[in-house]
């Protein structure tokens, strides 16, 4: 497939699958939400995560405030994304509800003014930590690539980190087990997350 194509079928999917999420009751995304919670606080990842760089759910997707409620608790530190341009995202400080205020396309963004840092220098919080980040998405297929919702975000922040170097920071999508499929075209852009957690498998 060329890139126009790969683009094509991406976007067909998205629609369906968002399609088929929307469909979920309140009380299924929270029984289905929480049972991922529970599945990702029982990774060793997470286990040895010194920070947590997660996301605040929007259309249905998994809802992980349990989960960093539990990390605050333990001692880790929680980071949430905010969009700062059409091509570029950071991740703040999350502490509590009060942190989180709408942002960019509607979703809850942080109003905090810490920001998690890497790469060269004093700032780089990945140096002697463990950092665990958890992936939004709208698909994800058999052999673990992600389909995200178009912006490529998460995939130039990974990049970002890459050359950084920041080799202490795993990578996990939370997803609900209907978002599975048989097939995700890729390009050489996409990253793929290192394990996918679901509420029935880990």
């Amino acid at each position: 497939m060329d890139k126009a194509e790969i683009k094509a079928a991406k976007s067909e999917l998205r629609k369906r699958i968002i399609a088929e999420r929307s469909g979920l009751t309140d009380e299924e995304v929270r029984e289905m939400s929480e049972a991922i919670c529970r599945n990702i606080l029982q990774l060793s990842e997470y286990k040895c995560a010194d920070i947590i760089l997660g996301y605040y759910s929007t259309r249905k997707e998994p809802v992980l405030n349990m989960l960093f409620d539990e990390a605050i608790k333990s001692g880790k530190q929680v980071y949430l994304p905010k969009v700062i341009s059409k091509e570029e995202m950071e991740f703040f400080i999350y502490e509590s509800e009060k942190d989180v205020a709408p942002g960019s396309f509607g979703i809850m963004e942080p109003v905090t003014e810490e920001m998690f840092t890497f790469g060269a220098g004093p700032q780089n919080q990945t140096s002697g930590k463990s950092v665990l980040m958890i992936m939004p998405g709208v698909a994800y297929d058999e052999e673990g690539n992600r389909l995200g919702y178009g912006g490529g975000y998460y995939d130039r922040y990974l990049e970002r980190l890459n050359m950084a170097e920041a080799l202490n920071v795993k990578t996990v999508m939370a997803a609900y087990s209907l978002q599975k499929v048989s097939h995700i075209p890729t390009d050489i852009t996409d990253i793929r997350p290192e394990r996918i957690v679901t509420e029935e498998t880990v």
